[in-house]
């Protein structure tokens, strides 16, 4: 298994079984009815309500002022901010969608497809999160540096025998192991051309057979990432639980 995510398949305590709540059916509210104002001959006909937003789903409450009504005595009134282009919780990337909280197909999957690459090293520590969790191994494989250990002898058992390439070990992590939760706790660079990224964490087995989904862990590391020939940015190892927890 790459040094990235290196305990996801550490044997783990089976999670006890909880049973899901039982959900209730609201019952439906008649609105009331509204009175229509009668129609002036020459008046401009009535306006129809405006639609709500479309493709907006982060919305947040606030109080909108009143300028000038409110020094005269005026009050205030509920407004509504709407972020345009936020995914809801369940659409957005496992990396989190950044601060504009995008959905996959707006964040990491044009890197996944090759539409382009990662400009620094937080944006490509994301986008490789995001290829385990969504199964993309050959991307996590491709930003990974030719010198990274595994990717140059294959990992190996204690004996020394080479036991899978880094392409497997990528395949079977992204096939047992459920990743969220991803949280970038430290940025900053290092020597020779090398950029350091601390991050945690959450991750579940979930391919174990026997075993529906295993009890969640917690983990932390400390990823090097050095520029490739062509000056792009690549993994190159990792230090498990360097980062506090």
């Amino acid at each position: 298994m790459p040094l990235v995510f290196a305990n996801a398949l550490a044997a783990i305590a089976r999670a006890s079984p909880r049973a899901s709540p039982a959900g209730r059916r609201p019952s439906a509210v008649a609105s009331p009815s509204r009175r229509r104002a009668p129609i002036v001959p020459g008046s401009p006909a009535p306006r129809p309500p405006r639609s709500s937003h479309r493709g907006a789903s982060l919305i947040a409450r606030g109080k909108k002022k009143k300028g000038f009504a409110e020094l005269m005595g005026g009050g205030e009134e509920e407004a509504v901010v709407v972020k345009k282009g936020a995914a809801s919780e369940s659409e957005r990337c496992p990396c989190g969608g950044g601060e504009d909280k995008l959905p996959y197909s707006r964040c990491c999957k044009p890197y996944h497809k090759g539409e382009k690459y990662p400009a620094d090293c937080v944006t490509l520590m994301r986008s490789r999160f995001t290829g385990y969790a969504k199964g993309e191994g050959e991307y996590v494989v491709r930003t990974t540096h030719p010198e990274n250990p595994i990717f140059k002898d294959g990992a190996k058992a204690e004996s020394g025998k080479v036991v899978s390439t880094l392409a497997d070990d990528v395949r079977m992590t992204c096939k047992k192991v459920r990743f969220y939760d991803l949280e970038i706790v430290s940025d900053k660079p290092s020597k020779n051309d090398e950029h350091l990224v601390g991050f945690r964490y959450k991750c579940r087995v979930v391919g174990q057979k026997g075993f529906n989904e295993l009890a969640e862990e917690k983990h932390s590391e400390l990823s090097t990432f050095r520029r490739g020939e062509n000056g792009e940015w690549l993994f190159l190892d990792g230090i498990t639980g360097a980062v506090d927890s």
